[in-house]
């Protein structure tokens, strides 16, 4: 789940908790279990807690997952990271790193690309999912993280639509929830760290080496690479190119003048000159191997 899709999600639960109170319930069709409106202050609370919860464990999956992915595009991030952006332990017996501990690294491999304040509000995002959801205490804020966020609280009003970073940590010291407010600034501070790293990362790829390394990972990670492979490549020529560009646009690219590219510019002449050769050589590209095809004899032609 993208970081700006959990946000709106997030308010649609929320708003339709608020409509509960005061309309008539519209229960799915296929839910199929007993259910009733929550009976108290205390059960509405739980409902709203709820989705604030998983939200907050949507979203450090979230960049959990997409550390994992740079990892596994081939040439989108430094060799040197794999460890870290994979949450790997470093030496026999030592503990894994936590998902902020493994941004840390990245961010510190590209400096200046993601802002100090930006990743101090993951610590505070994560440590407080840990214990708000999980009653993890084990960690907590340090005091330098602490120090940035508290210095940037004017800057967090300004930038974040009057986010109260300070009225955030101080809930976040008590244990207690976070508000809509909070979840929000939070969000939006993961959200502008994706949107940097991908700047830095996707850009500085050349568009041809970018586009076969993104191949490379879709077919790998599809579940069933062979029939991937089949499906795109079935037909070859234009067809593949085709099916190659309809799911680049699945995966995020777009070819709209009007939106901002999220990846290197790739023209017709280099998708055709990429993608539109038949299933075996597909195969061969991407190093996956095919089961062979059943070849029909052709029939004898009728002599007259």
């Amino acid at each position: 789940m993208a970081a700006g899709d959990a946000n709106r999600i997030l308010n649609t639960h929320l708003v339709a908790l608020e409509t509960l109170k005061t309309a008539v319930p519209v229960v799915p069709v296929d839910l199929v279990v007993p259910w009733s409106l929550p009976a108290n202050a205390r059960e509405w609370e739980e409902s709203r807690s709820a989705a604030l919860k998983s939200t907050m464990v949507a979203v450090v999956d979230g960049l959990d997952q997409f550390m994992k992915v740079l990892s596994r595009i081939p040439g989108l991030a430094l060799p040197t990271l794999d460890d870290a952006l994979n949450g790997r332990a470093t030496s026999p017996g030592s503990r894994r790193p936590t998902v902020y501990e493994r941004l840390d690294v990245l961010a510190a491999a590209y400096p200046g690309v993601v802002l100090d304040q930006h990743l101090a509000a993951m610590h505070l995002l994560v440590l407080w999912r840990n214990i708000f959801v999980h009653r993890d205490y084990r960690f907590s804020l340090n005091l330098p993280e602490r120090k940035v966020l508290t210095a940037n609280a004017t800057w967090f009003k300004t930038s974040h639509g009057g986010a109260d970073i300070n009225g955030a940590l101080a809930r976040y010291d008590a244990k207690a929830a976070p508000t809509l407010a909070d979840l929000s600034t939070l969000i939006a501070s993961a959200h502008r760290i994706v949107t940097a790293l991908d700047d830095r990362l996707i850009h500085a790829r050349a568009a041809r080496p970018y586009a076969t390394a993104l191949m490379t990972y879709l077919i790998q990670n599809s579940g069933d690479p062979a029939a991937f492979i089949d499906r795109i490549w079935e037909h070859g020529g234009r067809h593949a190119v085709g099916a190659a560009h309809a799911h680049f646009l699945d995966n995020g690219a777009n070819h709209g003048s009007h939106r901002l590219a999220s990846a290197p510019l790739l023209t017709a002449a280099d998708m055709n000159d990429l993608f539109s050769y038949g299933r075996n050589e597909a195969g061969i590209t991407f190093g996956v191997t095919l089961e062979k095809r059943k070849t029909v004899p052709k029939r004898p032609k009728k002599t007259p």
